[in-house]
């Protein structure tokens, strides 16, 4: 029969015995055509090559700008160019670095039509690259004013570089087109809410400043002085834990929250309400690592596009976990980068994104590489194997036993790799737990197939029996792991 469930998200419950499952380097598709064996598929999460490797480290932002591709590794500014080359910005541009003390995610944003520059954000400084020259300055609060200009995220609207001030809870604004002049006088004080403003982010032309505990949306009001202001009415009850956990998702936001009632959900804007997309497994995690006296304010999130699935990926860096959630499908799988000596997973090292040169291109949060990702790449960050895991839906029948003579994961087979090299012979690890996923039995492998073998079957015989059983599926070899779903034959009895 079918196992109706096998292909499905990460949702593991306060209690193991309510639900236990884990869905770790695979995403759940939702097929778009009626009448296949299954609706939903487990295809693979992208792996990564090599693109750019730097002395320093590690890679602390990235974006595309019309055609151009920027980092900032370690406290240095590089261009990234499509052939795998760069050019060190702050060397020749001024030989200027940019503050990494805090090792703090930089902020990029651009003003190219109108403006020729770049607006980059570090530690509590801010940059001003011009695109036609290589000039890299850091700006100060005035012309003349050798004041750094005190700023920990970067935006762009209308013309005006957006940079906001935490300590002061302050919004600054730079000339019209001219990143490196910033008037003291164009500034905008938080006065809605008694909680410092924590992050910034424009989407769809509005500004999005995020405090502790409550947010508030502003646009351009064209009015003078200052040109911005808060459009009525958009005023949230929710802040940000994490400031660097806010990105844009298509024309909306997305965010790990915190409130006066606490922190630790994740949301999604709609409209100017906040709308909770984490399930309470998820929140259950999160909220996990706080109790565990791990921070989850270091938080930091990108989003990217890959076959039209649009993912929100957050990074929890000292909790050593990653949480992705798909927008297409509104699920949320894990990712993460094996460690074999702990066996055990960490926090997945990509963390920062730009599309350029046609490729998802990402930056490490240990080491200064910066890789190509796609899911026609099988190697982990590091270089190291990317390990696949699903652990399923409890299997119960009104708690009687059952014994189980097969058990056959549906998936494509027949592809591995030539000439002989490890995924010559890929192999599928499954063991189960008789007791709910409290505690599991041995590792039993089978061959998925070599090269051209498209009938192999991952067939396992001769199960035993189990009351609550809950089966995992492991894989490691670089191969592509496109799983449909799962069948058993299995048989209710008495002992």
């Amino acid at each position: 029969m079918k196992f109706a469930g096998f292909v499905g998200p990460s949702y593991v419950s306060q209690s193991k015995r309510a639900a236990d499952q884990q869905c770790m380097n695979w995403y759940v598709e939702n097929l778009e055509v009626a009448d296949e064996t299954f609706p939903t598929a487990l295809y693979p999460t992208p792996g990564v090559e090599s693109f750019v490797t730097e002395a320093k480290s590690p890679v602390r932002g990235m974006v595309e700008q019309n055609g151009r591709c920027f980092a900032v590794i370690g406290d240095t500014l590089y261009e990234l160019f499509s052939d795998g080359t760069s050019l060190d910005i702050s060397a020749i541009g001024g030989n200027t670095t940019v503050d990494a003390a805090s090792a703090t995610p930089a902020t990029f944003a651009a003003n190219v039509d109108a403006g020729d520059e770049i607006f980059v954000t570090s530690g509590e400084k801010g940059y001003i690259l011009t695109l036609s020259t290589n000039s890299f300055v850091e700006v100060k609060d005035d012309a003349g004013t050798p004041q750094s200009l005190n700023v920990t995220q970067g935006e762009f609207l209308d013309g005006y570089f957006l940079g906001l001030d935490t300590d002061n809870s302050t919004l600054k604004i730079s000339d019209l087109n001219d990143g490196t002049t910033w008037p003291t006088t164009q500034i905008a004080l938080r006065t809605a809410g008694g909680d410092k403003w924590q992050a910034v982010v424009v989407a769809h032309r509005d500004i999005w400043l995020f405090g502790q505990q409550t947010s508030e949306v502003w646009y351009n009001a064209g009015t003078s002085p200052f040109p911005f202001a808060p459009i009525p009415g958009a005023f949230l009850e929710e802040g940000i834990v994490a400031p660097f956990s806010a990105q844009r998702f298509g024309n909306t936001v997305v965010w790990l929250g915190k409130s006066e009632e606490g922190a630790g959900v994740v949301y999604m804007a709609n409209g100017y309400v906040p709308q909770r997309i984490s399930t309470h497994a998820v929140e259950f995690a999160i909220q996990g690592y706080a109790r565990a006296g791990m921070t989850i304010a270091d938080a930091v999130a990108f989003t990217y596009q890959e076959d039209g699935h649009v993912f929100y990926v957050l990074n929890f860096p000292t909790a050593k976990a990653t949480w992705v959630y798909d927008g297409t499908t509104q699920l949320w799988h894990e990712r993460g980068t094996w460690d074999s000596d702990a066996r055990a997973y960490k926090a997945w090292r990509p963390q920062y994104h730009a599309y350029a040169f046609d490729k998802h291109l990402v930056g490490d949060r240990e080491l200064g590489t910066v890789y190509s990702m796609g899911i026609d790449k099988f190697a982990d960050a590091g270089g190291g194997p990317i390990r696949r895991l699903r652990r399923t839906p409890h299997i119960n029948a009104d708690n009687d036993w059952l014994f189980y003579s097969t058990f056959q994961i549906m998936l494509q087979t027949g592809l591995g790799l030539t000439p002989v090299q490890q995924g010559d012979n890929p192999q599928l690890m499954l063991r189960w737990s008789n007791n709910g996923g409290e505690t599991w039995g041995n590792e039993h492998w089978v061959s998925a197939g070599k090269t051209g073998e498209y009938g192999t079957r991952a067939l396992w015989r001769r199960l035993g029996r189990g009351w609550d059983r809950v089966f995992e599926v492991a894989v490691t070899d670089p191969v592509p792991w496109r799983v449909t779903g799962a069948f058993m034959n299995v048989a209710k009895g008495s002992p």
